[in-house]
């Protein structure tokens, strides 16, 4: 429920307006105060969602309590409760945010009216909020199916100058650079062994490959990767110079995976082109290189030209070894693979988790997404010294900390969007994870949350 903090010196009225019937309009009482002082005391510890509040008060008055508000903790809303119908009292109140202006001796019709309003109000714009993150959201994952589709035209063949437009700005693609160039990377333990992995191991071992190489690759902005069928290999597209320098960093990385794939990595290189349109020359080049070496863990650099008229030609391969990637070091492949699958689940699991901690998910939901029972899962997450629980509320007090002092959002919003239904167990919890209440981890960002807004 929306919680709300009543605000008056008069002790009979206090207690006459903490008396009414509120929870008939959705609203609980959280507290009373006598002044803007004891109130702003009140709302470091405990959080609120709406200030019901008199205006002449002593140590602190009404309009001196909204001007603290205002400033550190825009998200509460301000109704105003005055004997004083003065015009300069009721514009001031209004240029410091508050929704109404009520005058005493209140009628609770009138009071039952304002409060329906502004409840009202706030659940409109929470739908509103809520329909607006669930659009983000299928929007980002249409994103990013079209820009796989056209990043596989792209390594496939030249497409034309309409076709590059439009792909680039559909999959939200950085293509104007002037410089690309792609590189093919293998699992050398699927290279030329036979192995059949079962569609399971290939969906978990496709997924670990996607999220490291987003963390590796993307997200540092040097460009994009495409991952093959099957997971056994993938493609980097570099897009600037830059980012290809970072080819044998890359790869020289992947070395610190080799326990959980059981496998090393080679890269086969393939030459820059100047336009995107060329770059399925350059991944073209980067597979015939990696092809026609079949060393394990090592960079296979394609020298070639490119001729007018002409298509590339390998000329040389040189093959390099990059630090620490012996494959006589790395353990080898077992035919069980029970490690290594179950550290695969396991990530797969914590990604579930990480794309569904918004609403409301149980252990047995996120077993049944990697086919395992909840006490294995379990166990899984025992083994590696923690619990599902422990984990899901990390992430949830990561994002809620983040929102806190990020954004305006109140913290009855913040409480939902972070998957949980009740702001006092949240408060709870937020206490017990990070030492502070919502309203200190908010207070301490709301004079900055204040000077940007201005």
């Amino acid at each position: 429920m929306v919680k709300l903090l009543i605000v008056e010196d008069e002790k009979e009225i206090r207690e006459g307006l903490a008396a009414w019937v509120w929870d008939s309009v959705g609203i609980e009482v959280t507290g009373t105060c006598a002044h803007g002082l004891e109130a702003l005391q009140f709302i470091s510890e405990r959080p609120v969602d709406i200030v019901l509040t008199d205006i002449r008060m002593p140590f602190m008055d009404g309009i001196e309590l909204m001007e603290v508000l205002y400033r550190q903790y825009p998200f509460i809303h301000v109704v105003i409760l005055s004997g004083h119908s003065d015009f300069e009292y009721a514009q001031r109140a209004i240029q410091h945010g508050a929704v109404d202006y009520l005058l005493k001796p209140v009628q609770f019709n009138q009071l039952t009216h304002t409060f329906e309003q502004l409840i009202l109000r706030l659940r409109e714009k929470k739908q509103a909020e809520h329909r607006e993150l669930v659009l983000r959201r299928k929007a980002a994952q249409l994103t990013m199916v079209l820009r796989e589709n056209f990043l596989r035209r792209l390594m496939q063949r030249r497409v034309e100058p309409d076709e590059l437009e439009q792909g680039a700005s559909e999959g939200e693609l950085l293509l104007h650079s002037g410089y690309f160039a792609a590189a093919a990377v293998r699992l050398d333990r699927l290279q030329g062994s036979g192995i059949s992995l079962p569609e399971r191991e290939e969906k978990l071992l496709a997924f670990s490959l996607d999220n490291i190489i987003t963390e590796l690759w993307d997200a540092r902005e040097l460009g994009y990767h495409l991952i093959e069928p099957g997971g056994g290999s993938f493609m980097l597209i570099a897009i600037h110079r830059e980012a290809a320098e970072q080819f044998e960093s890359i790869l020289e990385q992947l070395v610190k995976y080799t326990g959980l794939f059981k496998s090393t990595f080679s890269l086969g290189v393939g030459p820059p082109v100047e336009d995107a349109q060329e770059l399925h020359r350059s991944a073209r080049s980067a597979q015939q290189a990696l092809a026609r070496n079949t060393d394990a863990g090592v960079i296979c650099y394609s020298s070639t030209e490119l001729q007018e008229g002409k298509d590339f030609q390998n000329s040389s391969i040189t093959v390099r070894r990059p630090p620490d990637s012996d494959p006589a070091r790395t353990e080898p492949y077992s035919g069980s693979g029970e490690t290594k699958q179950d550290q695969l689940t396991l990530l797969q699991a914590k990604q579930f988790i990480q794309d569904n901690y918004s609403r409301s998910i149980t252990l047995k939901e996120v077993a049944d997404q990697v086919y395992l029972s909840q006490s294995h899962l379990s166990l899984l997450f025992k083994e590696r010294g923690e619990t599902y629980l422990k984990f899901l509320t990390s992430i949830r007090m990561k994002k809620a900390t983040e929102l806190l002092v990020t954004t305006h959002l109140k913290i009855y919003e913040i409480v939902e969007l972070v998957g949980y239904s009740d702001p006092a167990y949240f408060a709870e919890i937020c206490k017990k994870h990070t030492g502070k209440t919502p309203n200190e981890l908010r207070g301490k960002a709301g004079s900055k949350l204040g000077r940007n807004s201005e």
